[in-house]
């Protein structure tokens, strides 16, 4: 008789799981329902770290690399080939682009 009990333990905590499950779905639908599930997330991640340290470390540096800012350029900074010709009072006349810095096609 004691397969009774052990068959009825497991069929207990099948059918408690498919009820969590329902119930936990049900509430999803809800309006506003996803807007806890980042805790969820932030769970996940802490696993990550403890089994997969390699993705935990890339996952850090795709953030910081994504949060960095592009560096701005000086102001005197021109592109390679490019220069201003000036005349005696240092007023830019004219932009000269030297043929040398373009590439087969014609770009700079």
């Amino acid at each position: 008789m004691e397969w009774l009990w052990t068959a009825l333990i497991m069929v207990g905590m099948i059918v408690v799981a498919i009820v969590a499950i329902t119930l936990f779905q049900r509430s999803m639908s809800k309006p506003g329902a996803h807007g806890n599930m980042g805790a969820m997330g932030g769970a996940i991640a802490g696993l990550d770290a403890v089994f997969n340290p390699q993705a935990a470390d890339a996952k850090l540096e795709r953030e910081e690399q994504s949060r960095q800012r592009a560096p701005i350029p000086s102001p005197g900074d021109l592109p390679k080939g490019v220069r201003f010709e000036m005349d005696d009072d240092g007023v830019p006349t004219k932009v000269v682009i030297e043929t040398s810095a373009l590439d087969t096609d014609g770009h700079v």
